[in-house]
């Protein structure tokens, strides 16, 4: 029997929740903790999940980034992810980050670094492995963790010249060439979509486009791209192959999953539980951990 246990980070009553889960061939604890990861934002910092087994010790660590066209979203919105993950050995995080038109999209990149920097500082408290971190993010979520693997923040950048973020996983985004986008619908403005998130100045959106950030980028993590074929009236397939092409020139390694069988939300929610989508992930982490 699985036991999951929630628990809300200083607070001195612990709130308990308890679900049984399928139960597997050994007994074993299972808890989610909820924490703030900026202090310097005091009681408006965004919060994180960590997901963990009472049996982990040194495990990899995965940390995900929801989606939700920059605006919306929640770190809640994890499907079968969690479960799958730790039943293979990893320690999984969500996080929320602070949302458009609040901030800027340039604001959650601080965020995604920021939660790096609470991870590596804690997480071993929960069996997990500070050097042995991946980043995932699905829809808006890959458009920032792509952009943390080329063009990190402080955090990030130390962590991958260290060798301990190895890799990212960018899930269904065209994100990755800002401009393209554009370009793509035939026009020089973007459609509304991303239009709220990312303006209307050419140059901030260079400036905010991973596969522009190439030219400078060092030491890259390997990266795998999910895209899928159906819900976006935008030819993903090319905007991943391109990125990845170009991750290539620039001394990095990237695989590219088609997924052109699924929806946008497919691609994500089939994690854990559709065989190819699953099984490309976790070969890919297999060979990173």
């Amino acid at each position: 029997m699985n036991v999951w246990t929630r628990t809300k980070a200083g607070v001195g009553a612990i709130l308990v929740t308890i679900a049984l889960l399928s139960a597997p061939a050994f007994s074993e604890t299972r808890q989610k903790t909820t924490h703030n990861y900026r202090a310097d934002l005091g009681a408006t910092s965004p919060e994180l999940d960590v997901y963990s087994a009472d049996t982990a010790k040194d495990a990899p660590v995965l940390v995900y980034v929801h989606g939700g066209a920059w605006v919306k979203g929640t770190r809640n919105a994890v499907h079968d992810k969690h479960r799958h993950f730790l039943g293979l050995g990893f320690v999984f995080v969500s996080l929320d980050y602070r949302l458009v038109p609040d901030v800027t999209v340039a604001d959650q990149f601080g965020d995604i670094d920021a939660a790096l920097g609470w991870v590596q500082e804690n997480i071993g408290k929960f069996g997990g492995d500070p050097d042995n971190l991946h980043l995932m993010g699905h829809s808006a979520g890959a458009h920032l963790v792509a952009m943390t693997g080329v063009a990190p923040g402080p955090v990030g950048r130390q962590l991958i010249d260290e060798g301990a973020l190895r890799s990212v996983i960018a899930n269904d985004t065209s994100a990755y060439d800002i401009p393209r986008i554009a370009t793509a619908l035939g026009g020089t403005t973007l459609p509304p979509l991303y239009r709220r998130a990312f303006g209307t100045d050419p140059d901030t959106w260079r400036k905010i486009s991973p596969q522009h950030q190439l030219d400078s980028a060092q030491n890259l993590p390997d990266f795998l791209l999910l895209y899928s074929g159906k819900g976006w009236g935008i030819p993903a397939d090319e905007f991943a192959q391109s990125f990845a092409a170009d991750l290539r020139k620039a001394g990095g390694r990237a695989d590219v999953f088609d997924g052109s069988a699924y929806t946008h939300r497919e691609i994500n929610t089939g994690i854990g539980k559709t065989t190819d989508i699953t099984n490309a992930i976790d070969g890919f982490l297999a060979n990173k951990t």
